[in-house]
């Protein structure tokens, strides 16, 4: 597994492919609350479209990666309002690391750089080899299966510590299913969620 640290490092290099001189061109849910904003400007009357942020976030990945030795692909796609870029190639499990904890890293170190080259703030979905619509299906499906447990018994289930991102589905999930609720409680990164059988 990658260690998340040197992305940092080697972001620099990556960011070279925005140092040209053909003019200016860097969740949010739950899950982009620790998003940087200190070095965005305020944001302009017309803020980037969608799909310029994809672009101008697959240079950067492709730059990154490239300089990290992954020979992959990068694909873009406009859902809504929100960039998304996925990401595919060989040994792509590194770029994940566990519980896509190595991607969560890359998501922000992408969201930062590109809001910087933009000078507005974005919404970017970073995936490497659809990890995220997997991950966003198991977890469906575990919530809905804690959920029936937790309705049956009428007691509390608490569940093992989980990003913002990957809590947001639990709640989301158990949210449609009536006789049962969800909170959080803890401190990350050991914040969990709790579901509650409701009668």
């Amino acid at each position: 597994m990658i260690d998340p640290g040197p992305l940092e490092e080697q972001s620099n290099a990556a960011e070279q492919v925005f140092d040209t001189p053909s003019g200016e061109q860097d969740t949010s849910d739950a899950a982009d609350a620790g998003a940087a904003e200190t070095d965005v400007a305020s944001e302009t009357e017309a803020p980037p479209g969608a799909d310029v942020v994809a672009a101008t976030a697959a240079t950067f990945l492709e730059g990154l990666l490239k300089a990290m030795g992954f020979d992959c692909a990068v694909a873009t796609e406009v859902d809504g309002d929100t960039a998304v870029v996925n990401v595919t190639g060989e040994g792509m499990g590194a770029v994940i690391g566990r519980r896509g904890q190595t991607l969560e890293a890359l998501q922000e170190l992408a969201r930062t750089a590109v809001q910087r080259r933009l000078r507005a703030r974005v919404r970017l979905n970073v995936d490497v080899e659809s990890y995220r619509a997997r991950r966003r299906e198991s977890l469906a499906e575990y919530a809905r299966s804690m959920a029936g447990r937790a309705r049956e018994r009428g007691t509390e289930i608490e569940l093992e510590p989980m990003s913002a991102y990957e809590r947001k589905i639990i709640h989301d999930a158990v949210g449609e299913i009536e006789g049962v609720t969800t909170f959080s409680e803890g401190e990350e990164p050991a914040r969990k969620v709790i579901v509650r059988g409701t009668g």
